[in-house]
């Protein structure tokens, strides 16, 4: 038995923050940023939006597009780093607001890799058999964290989710998946509390 993404959402916030306006805040240039990064905006949550609302919208296109109802899921996973709180976790905030009763649900926090941790594992559930249909997403509101007057930080970080629909599949889908990590350098981006 193979596992396969069946469908996939995204969600970004309307807001915009271009490297223009980075110009404004911090010492950089649109030819610095896109030069170094290739990226030429990043989207912002309203103040009011959380990282499960963006979650959630994000399932739901997913979930529209696989053609199947909120009921035929049984286990959440998201990878977030950003939280909407420390407990309950993101995975069962969503699993709330989708109305899905009794499935699995839970969060990954490994950072930027927390959507491939979250896929690796909803592939071991579905490849196994635990799982028949699993909703996979990566959310942030990394610009909650983001230190604005941090030219070196500012310009990669932003807000938005994916999610992808993942079941079972007699040919393979995902073919072949290894996780590593080096925490040697973690002190090189990191968030402090407090």
């Amino acid at each position: 038995m193979f596992s396969k993404i069946v469908s996939t959402g995204s969600y970004l916030p309307e807001k915009k923050i271009t490297n223009h306006d980075l110009e404004q805040m911090v010492d950089t240039s649109d030819e610095w940023i896109l030069s170094r990064t290739g990226i030429q905006q990043r989207r912002i949550a309203e103040k009011n939006q959380t990282t499960s609302d963006l979650a959630y919208e994000a399932a739901r296109v997913a979930i529209d597009r696989a053609k199947i109802s909120n009921e035929d899921i049984d286990l959440i996973i998201v990878g977030t780093c950003t939280p909407d709180v420390a407990t309950p976790n993101v995975g069962t905030i969503i699993q709330e607001k989708l109305g899905i009763k009794h499935s699995p649900a839970f969060s990954v926090e490994a950072a930027c890799s927390g959507f491939i941790y979250a896929m690796n594992i909803a592939d071991k559930f579905v490849s196994s058999g635990e799982s028949k249909c699993a909703l996979v997403v990566g959310a942030e509101t990394l610009s909650r964290i983001t230190d604005w007057s941090d030219r070196n930080t500012c310009v990669l970080f932003a807000d938005g989710a994916g999610a992808v629909i993942v079941a079972p599949s007699e040919t393979p889908g995902v073919l072949f998946s290894q996780l590593g990590a080096d925490g040697r350098y973690g002190d090189l981006l990191f968030v402090a509390y407090g």
